[in-house]
């Protein structure tokens, strides 16, 4: 037996859940499969520095602008070729013009 509310199992015979005071169910319904959001994120700004790269990310985030930072990190196997693009700061498309407005306010060159 199951609350079809807060999902807690009960043991047979017993009907009503003791939290929610709901009746019980003998299974709960199949849960709908979760579709993941696509999310169109753009590059405004690359940095050659990881500190700087999570401040200007701070930053963005003190703002409620989500962002997100990516590397293409090769320093591990090529010392050489660490960051070689950069670490790029990536923003969702409707939050560019914002970003860019918040990131050149903190004196970034957007």
């Amino acid at each position: 037996m199951f609350c079809p509310n807060c999902k807690a199992e009960y043991r047979e015979g017993i009907l009503r859940c003791a939290e929610c005071d709901v009746d019980l169910v003998f299974e709960l319904p199949a849960e709908p499969d979760q579709i993941p959001e696509y999310v169109d994120w753009v590059n405004i700004i690359s940095f050659a520095d990881k500190y700087e790269a999570d401040l200007a990310q701070g930053l963005l985030e003190a703002s409620d602008i989500e962002a997100v930072t990516t590397s293409d990190d090769c320093g591990s196997l090529y010392p050489s070729m660490t960051y070689v693009h950069g670490i790029r700061l990536l923003v969702k498309k409707e939050d560019v013009e914002m970003a860019k407005e918040v990131l050149t306010d903190a004196e970034y060159k957007v």
